[in-house]
């Protein structure tokens, strides 16, 4: 005579999660209309901080001393400095509040993938800026090139750091991952600040204190 347990067929038993811990439940894949939107926003604002840079930052003072040659006074160098000290500075505010609104407007692609998002946007935003920033500012003043001999011009200071900074190491990409580093600082604070281990997304739902039983004692 067989065991009557030894009969038993069908799926083993699933493992159930301790008492009050979080589970997963992945549902369907996050809607990309909304990341592809709250970028695309990402992107805008970093046009518009360019051109505003364009209009408020301190501009150089220089003297045409030929037939298309110009020259920029050594004194100068303060305002070359505060003009790419302000961009930065600028830059740094960029990358926070494009946290801020794929943070809100994205909530199902907070993560790994949305921080990688965030950055890769906030570079985008940041060379479109500098480009249309530069142009706005060329619009601005008169190009020296076409004034006479002996007249002085104002121009604001090259966003594309070649190779150094009055000596000093740099590189092209230098003030270009002063959003995206605060966008990474940003979002690290957010995440951490999270309350739930899913960062507000609410894929996780706590399982049950008492587990239901059978009749034999064990859960099912």
């Amino acid at each position: 005579m067989t065991d009557p347990a030894a009969q038993v067929s069908g799926p083993a038993p699933a493992e159930v999660a301790a008492p009050g811990s979080p589970v997963t439940e992945r549902g369907p894949h996050s809607p990309v209309r909304p990341l592809i939107v709250a970028l695309g926003a990402v992107v805008l604002l970093g046009v518009v901080v360019g051109m505003i840079w364009a209009m408020v930052t301190p501009a150089m003072s220089g003297r045409v001393v030929g037939p298309e040659s110009a020259i920029i006074p050594a004194e100068q160098f303060p305002e070359e400095f505060a003009g790419v000290g302000v961009f930065a500075l600028m830059q740094l505010g960029y990358g926070l509040a494009a946290v801020l609104v794929v943070w809100f407007a994205c909530r199902r692609w907070r993560g790994p993938a949305g921080f990688m998002a965030v950055a890769a946007a906030t570079v985008i935003g940041s060379l479109l800026g500098a480009w249309l920033g530069t142009a706005v500012a060329d619009w601005r003043f008169d190009d020296p090139l076409t004034l006479p001999v002996g007249a002085t011009f104002r121009v604001v200071p090259d966003l594309w750091l070649d190779g150094a900074v009055r000596g000093g190491p740099g590189g092209v990409w230098a003030l270009f991952i002063c959003a995206p580093l605060a966008a990474a600082l940003v979002y690290l604070g957010a995440a951490l600040a999270s309350r739930t281990a899913d960062l507000g997304v609410g894929d996780l739902v706590e399982a049950p204190d008492h587990p239901e039983s059978g009749t034999d004692g064990q859960p099912i």
